[in-house]
C-alpha cells in the first residue's frame, strides 16, 4: 500500500445534506428486434430469459402464464451495446394492467412520480443475452450480483401472485441456473403489491451471501440496469400504497422512504436489477474495452448550454483497478470557464499527512497548485454538479467542492490514494470523524482534463491489471501502469472502494511530470464519497 499521504478533504461541513435520489438516464438502441432462444441447463429446459409483464393476461391450460414477452434488440456490431428498455405506466395497486409501449425511452426520475393516480415505475429490461452482456463478467466481481424478476399470475389455482427470481452471484454466468420464488395471494386488483418486501429481502440475503450494515460497512441496495436506486437494506418500509419521501434520520443517509406496494411494482417492472453490497452505484467495468452510450439528463432548468442532453459514450479502461472513460462529458468553453475563474485562487496543494507523515512538506510529493471552486450563483458550476451526479448515479450531496488543479513544466502528485485508511490516521481526530472511523469514505473520482498536454502530464495507475509494485518501487516512478493521456474535456472515474464498499489499494494513482517546457496542464476533480458528506447540498 502506498505511504503517500491523501489530498486534504474540503472544510468539514456544519450539516449534513438530506439524501436525494440521482435520475437515471436510459440507454437506447436502433438495432432491430430478433427472436430470443430459449437456455437449456441439464436436466430440463430453462428460459434464461424471464419475459416482461403483458397488458392483458391470458389463461393457459391452467399454468402460471407470464404477464408479457417483451422482444428484445440485438448487440451492435461497430457500435457500443445498448439495452432494449421499455417505459410503462401502471396504477399503484394492479402491475398486471399496466401498459406497455416501446416510447420514446427518455430521462426519468429515479423517484417514481405519480401522475393521475398512476405511478411511473422504471422501464422494463427483460434478462435477455443481449441486455445481460452488459453486466456479466468473465471473472466474479465481489459485492456485484445481477437478479432477474419475473411476474406470474395464477388464476386457475387459487388465484396467487409469484415473483421468480434468477440470480447471478458476483456479475458471472452460473454453471447451473436456479430460480427460486416467492408467492402470496393476489389482491382484488391483482398484480404484485400484495408481496411482503421483507420476503424478497430475506431471499436475496440467503441466496447471496449479502452482509448487514455494521460498523465499516454501508447497508446494501438494489439498483435498475441504468443506476435508479429502487431500494436499500434499511429503507424505512411502510404498508401504505405509495409513500416515498427522505428519512430525516441523518444517520441513515442512504435510506429514503417507501411503501411495500411501491417497492414491489417497481422490482417487477424493472424485470433486471444490479444489487451493490456497497450501497452505491459503480458503472459495470464488464471488461476492458467495453462501450456503453448513455445520455445525461438535462440538469437544471436555466438558460444555459450546460443544461441540454447530452449524449456520452463510457468506455472501460481498466478492470483493476476499476477505470472508465468519458468523452463529450465537458465543453471546451465549460474546460476554459472553470481554468479561468479557479486561477486568481490557485495555491500550491496541501496533502492529508499520515501518522507517519506528520511534520513532512507536502511538497515531498506534490507541486501541483490547487484551489477550491463552489457553484453557489454560478450556472455552469452548478450545471456540472448536476451532470456529475447524473453520469456517477451518486447523488449530489455526495460530492466534494471541485477541486482544481494546475501543474507547470516537471511539476506532478506521487502515487496516493484518495481514500482515508483509517489505520493511518489513528492521530488525527478530524479525519477520524470525518471517515466515522471507516464507515464511509471517498468512493470514486470524477477527473477532468482541462487541457490537452502534449508531453508528459498523465494520470497513472502503477497496479493496473493487478500488477504487484517492483522491489525498491518509489512513488513516483511513471515507466508502470496504466497512463491516461490529458485530452481538453475528457473525463476518467476511478474508484476507491470496490463493490462491497472496501478501500481498494489497486486505486493507486499519481500524476507524472508534465514534460513539455510551454505545456501546463489543468485539470479538475470532484471526490464523491459514499455517503451524504454536506460539502454540497441535495435539491
Amino acid at each position: 500500500m502506498s505511504n503517500i499521504s491523501a489530498d486534504q478533504p474540503t472544510t468539514q461541513p456544519t450539516r449534513q445534506a438530506q439524501p436525494a435520489i440521482v435520475s437515471s438516464l436510459l440507454l437506447t438502441s436502433n438495432m432491430p428486434p430478433k427472436k430470443e432462444e430459449a437456455t437449456k441447463t441439464n436436466g430440463s429446459s430453462k428460459n434464461l430469459s424471464p419475459t416482461s409483464a403483458s397488458s392483458t393476461p391470458q389463461k393457459s391450460n391452467g399454468l402460471s402464464i407470464f404477464v408479457a414477452v417483451i422482444a428484445f434488440f440485438a448487440l451492435g456490431v461497430l457500435s457500443p451495446p445498448s439495452l432494449h428498455t421499455v417505459r410503462h405506466v401502471a396504477t399503484q395497486l394492479d402491475l398486471s394492467s399496466s401498459s406497455l409501449s416501446t416510447a420514446d425511452v427518455t430521462a426519468q426520475s429515479s423517484s417514481p412520480s405519480t401522475t393521475n393516480n398512476k405511478l411511473l415505475l422504471p422501464p422494463h429490461t427483460p434478462c435477455t443475452s443481449s441486455n445481460l452482456a452488459n453486466y456479466i463478467h468473465d471473472t466474479p466481481v465481489p459485492g456485484l450480483h445481477i437478479v432477474c424478476i419475473e411476474s406470474l399470475l395464477n388464476f386457475d389455482a387459487d388465484n396467487t401472485n409469484t415473483l421468480r427470481f434468477a440470480l447471478f452471484q458476483n456479475a458471472i454466468r452460473p454453471k447451473l441456473y436456479q430460480r427460486k420464488k416467492i408467492t402470496a395471494r393476489a389482491t382484488e386488483n391483482g398484480g404484485v403489491g400484495s408481496m411482503d418486501w421483507h420476503q424478497v429481502k430475506q431471499l436475496l440475503v440467503n441466496e447471496l451471501g449479502l452482509m448487514p450494515e455494521g460498523p465499516r460497512q454501508q447497508p446494501w441496495a438494489l439498483f435498475t440496469p441504468l443506476g435508479q436506486r429502487i431500494v436499500g437494506e434499511n429503507d424505512v418500509v411502510t404498508r401504505g400504497e405509495n409513500s416515498s419521501g427522505d428519512d430525516n434520520d441523518d444517520d441513515k443517509h442512504n435510506s429514503v422512504m417507501k411503501s411495500n406496494t411501491q417497492i414491489l411494482q417497481e422490482l417487477a417492472s424493472s424485470g433486471m436489477v444490479l444489487v451493490f453490497q456497497g450501497g452505491n452505484w459503480r458503472w459495470p467495468g464488464v471488461r476492458e474495452g467495453f462501450q456503453r452510450n448513455i445520455e445525461l439528463s438535462p440538469t437544471l432548468d436555466i438558460d444555459v448550454s450546460p443544461n441540454e442532453k447530452r449524449n456520452i459514450t463510457i468506455e472501460t479502461l481498466s478492470m483493476t483497478p476499476l477505470v472508465v472513460s468519458i468523452k463529450g462529458f465537458l465543453t471546451d468553453q465549460e474546460c476554459d470557464h472553470i481554468a479561468t475563474k479557479a486561477e486568481p485562487s490557485m495555491q500550491y496543494s496541501g496533502v492529508s499527512l499520515k501518522d507517519n507523515d506528520k511534520g513532512k512538506a507536502a511538497s515531498n510529493w506534490r507541486t501541483s497548485q490547487s484551489a477550491f471552486l463552489y457553484s453557489n450563483r454560478d450556472p455552469i458550476l452548478t450545471a456540472i454538479d448536476h451532470r456529475t451526479a447524473s453520469l456517477s448515479r451518486v447523488p449530489k450531496g455526495h460530492q466534494e467542492v471541485l477541486q482544481v488543479l494546475r501543474y507547470g513544466t516537471t511539476e506532478k502528485y506521487d502515487a496516493h490514494h484518495d481514500y482515508f485508511d483509517p489505520r493511518d490516521y489513528q492521530s488525527d481526530q478530524n479525519t477520524m470523524n470525518l471517515i466515522q472511523g471507516g464507515k464511509r469514505n471517498r468512493f470514486a473520482t470524477v477527473f477532468w482534463y482541462l487541457t490537452t498536454v502534449k508531453e508528459g502530464g498523465e494520470t497513472i495507475f502503477p497496479q493496473y491489471r493487478n500488477k504487484p509494485l517492483p522491489r525498491g518501487y518509489v512513488h513516483s516512478d511513471c515507466r508502470q501502469g496504466l497512463k491516461v493521456k490529458p485530452q481538453k474535456g475528457k473525463v476518467i472515474i476511478f474508484y476507491s472502494l470496490d463493490d462491497r464498499g472496501q478501500m481498494d489499494p489497486l486505486s493507486l494513482h499519481g500524476a507524472c511530470p508534465v514534460i513539455g517546457e510551454d505545456d501546463i496542464k489543468w485539470a479538475a476533480n470532484k471526490w464523491i464519497w459514499s455517503a451524504p458528506m454536506g460539502f454540497t447540498a441535495d435539491d
